[in-house]
């Protein structure tokens, strides 16, 4: 019996040692896993928060770095050009615009443009209402750019283009009141488009938008009365220069009927005045001779002698 409580109580102490040990190596194993993690954890996080660091701006655009805190917040000084820019994600936001060219149009119809009427009006000197459908092409110079956010704020230019630019565009049409109406659809419009879109350049210059082209997709399009008196106006110009043309014609014709026909007269009279009798006979006798065929006539007459009558010497 004692026997056996020996060895039943060696045995317990080998089992409690051997558990003893196993949990040292399953404690080490399970520090060890944890560290691992740990240090996988912190690669995820920093690969994440470099990859959050930077934006690619694409070729084509400026990005500008906006500060949204601290002493010095708004835009930076300069732009930074196309390429990877890093910033500070916890209080800086990069914002990118395009510098290539921006283009649009505002008309009556629907299918151009906007969906809605959005065609530009202005007035005539005589105060009288036209309608316009009007194309405008600009870029952003991309070394104003920081200019262009501090005043719109935002780089949303569908919203700048159909709001504020066209708002521009308006106000520099109302250069318009300096000229009559028969003038808009006429000789000057070229010059009203030429001093709009100079004016529309000198609005638009301190906010870093260069102004390229602006012109009338179609003729503007007056009141239908006054297109009515403009169109009667103008056909019965071009039927008066018509009858003017035809008369100048009728005038150069008559007076080369009258050179012809005095150049005639002076070829008839030079003619008459060479006519002489001797030439007469020597024509006469010319006609015989080809006529002549030998032989003289068998019965001659006294008046009818087909000789050459001579001078007397």
């Amino acid at each position: 019996m004692a026997l056996e409580a020996f060895m039943k109580s060696l045995n317990m102490r080998i089992f409690d040692a051997n558990s003893t040990e196993s949990g040292r190596n399953g404690s080490m194993l399970n520090n060890k896993l944890f560290r691992l993690a740990a240090v996988v954890l912190s690669a995820v996080v920093g690969l994440g928060l470099i990859m959050a660091c930077y934006k690619v701006v694409a070729p084509g655009h400026v990005g500008i770095v906006v500060k949204q805190s601290g002493s010095d917040r708004g835009v930076q000084d300069f732009p930074v050009q196309s390429g990877r820019v890093w910033y500070n994600p916890v209080n800086e936001v990069v914002l990118t615009y395009p510098t290539y060219v921006q283009r649009a149009i505002w008309t009556s119809s629907t299918q151009e443009g906007l969906p809605i009427n959005d065609e530009i009006s202005f007035q005539s000197a005589e105060g009288l209402r036209f309608t316009s459908d009007v194309n405008v092409s600009y870029q952003l110079t991309a070394a104003q750019v920081p200019k262009f956010y501090v005043k719109f704020r935002s780089d949303d230019l569908t919203a700048f283009t159909h709001g504020f630019f066209r708002d521009a565009v308006r106000n520099a049409f109302r250069i318009s009141t300096a000229y009559r109406a028969e003038e808009i659809n006429g000789v000057r419009q070229a010059e009203l488009i030429d001093r709009v879109l100079e004016q529309l350049r000198s609005a638009m210059q301190p906010y870093g938008v260069d102004v390229l082209q602006l012109g009338f997709a179609s003729p503007p399009r007056p009141p239908d009365s006054v297109k009515q008196a403009i169109e009667s106006k103008i056909a019965a110009t071009q039927h008066a220069e018509r009858a003017e043309n035809e008369k100048r014609q009728a005038i150069a014709e008559a007076a080369k009927a009258v050179e012809i026909a005095r150049g005639q007269a002076q070829a008839n009279d030079l003619l008459t005045r060479s006519l002489s009798p001797q030439l007469m006979q020597w024509k006469q006798l010319e006609i015989l001779e080809q006529k002549w065929n030998g032989q003289f006539p068998q019965v001659v007459g006294s008046s009818t002698i087909p000789l050459l009558q001579m001078p007397a010497k």
